[in-house]
């Protein structure tokens, strides 16, 4: 009997959601609402864009497919395999098969944008503080972070990842490092495999960073 992993720190963990079928939060094409987000005014028009762990890809390539320079990052092989063929037919898109708390930008260079989904609220909560120091470092001076926080509540949200996060502790953590400049609820929130809505438990967050 092959026994879970115990830390999503390590890409055996997600190996092993992937094998099992239990990669719930892959819907297996870009996430409407981001494909909506693309319409808003407060959509950046321009900019290289990071997404971090960045799973099978649909999201990257969408902003791949949007007209920007992509670089998508993830470290568990079944998401890099699938990274990899996206990028083969997808010229400005760039894979990155690496630990998103690795990246350096003397090595991968700075962002206009950084696009996380899931990404935050997948990470072990206790490095939370760390995950947002990847956005800063990562993310040029003013540069822009496009957070899709799902799910956002105050309850227990199962016993994997994605674990849930309030308003009040993203507010809490951002400040002095980035400047909320808008919050979205999606009017085109996804069913997720397991028949889960995410309508009302997600809200996307522009922010700046603080220079």
């Amino acid at each position: 009997m092959i026994k879970m992993p115990l830390t999503p720190n390590v890409p055996q963990y997600w190996e092993f959601l992937y094998e099992k079928g239990r990669d719930d939060w892959d819907l297996g094409e870009a996430t409407p609402a981001l494909l909506d987000f693309f319409e808003h005014p407060a959509c950046p028009k321009a900019g290289k864009v990071l997404v971090p762990a960045a799973g099978k890809g649909w999201d990257a390539e969408a902003w791949a497919k949007r007209g920007h320079d992509v670089v998508a990052v993830d470290f568990c092989s079944s998401a890099f395999d699938a990274l990899e063929k996206l990028s083969e037919v997808n010229n400005n898109l760039t894979v990155l098969n690496t630990d998103v708390f690795l990246l350096n930008p003397r090595k991968a260079k700075q962002f206009e944008i950084i696009y996380d989904y899931f990404g935050f609220n997948s990470v072990h909560p206790g490095r939370r503080d760390e995950y947002v120091d990847m956005w800063r470092r990562m993310l040029k001076d003013d540069g822009f972070l496009i957070g899709f926080f799902c799910p956002l509540c105050s309850e227990k949200y199962g016993e994997i990842p994605p674990y849930s996060i309030s308003g009040k502790e993203l507010e809490a953590r951002f400040k002095g490092i980035f400047e909320i400049m808008e919050k979205i609820a999606p009017e085109n929130s996804a069913m997720d495999r397991a028949g889960t809505n995410r309508a009302g438990r997600e809200e996307i967050w522009l922010l700046r960073k603080i220079v």
